[in-house]
């Protein structure tokens, strides 16, 4: 006993009996006890007694849920370095957008110095044998105020569904 290493603990039978006596049963064997009694128990035996039991669904739930928890934060990162890639593109497709804008306008502007209005004509004249219209070419037309239109309602046959589609105005 001297090379052994040896522990103490409290007696926890006081509890037992404790729990006795709330459900009312053993009550002499409460006085026979005392409170507060210290024994000493080996460190080998008190580690199989502080040992507790592994519930199989509790490791299997806590597991569950971890791993729960791991594939939603994987997918969020997942997500979240997709978006900025999609952000990236959209960024370079706006530029590229941008640069063509620009490209249309330069452009643009150089076909309207080139092709003035006087080149045009000019133009038209001499290599399209084209002539500015004259005031004796133009004719204008007028419209009376009794020319109209009107859509005429095809009646159809006699059949029932007709009616029905009249009725709600379909």
């Amino acid at each position: 006993m001297a090379g052994e290493k040896r522990t103490e603990a409290y007696d926890l039978s006081i509890l037992d009996s404790f729990a006795m006596d709330m459900s009312g049963t053993d009550k002499k064997s409460k006085k026979k006890k005392k409170s507060g009694q210290i024994i000493s128990i080996s460190k080998g035996s008190s580690a199989k007694a502080q040992r507790r039991k592994r519930n199989p669904a509790a490791i299997l739930g806590v597991s569950l849920l971890t791993l729960l928890i791991a594939v939603i934060l994987i997918t969020l990162v997942h997500l979240n370095a997709k978006l900025n890639e999609m952000n990236e593109e959209i960024n370079a497709q706006e530029k590229v957008l941008t640069d063509l804008s620009n490209k249309e306008a330069q452009y643009q502007l150089t076909i309207d110095s080139k092709f003035t209005d006087d080149y045009v004509r000019k133009y038209a004249e001499n290599k399209l044998n084209m002539t500015p219209v004259k005031s004796a070419q133009k004719q204008f037309i007028s419209l009376s105020d009794g020319d109209k239109a009107e859509v005429i309602e095809e009646s159809g046959s006699g059949d029932v569904f007709y009616h029905i589609k009249k009725a709600f105005g379909l």
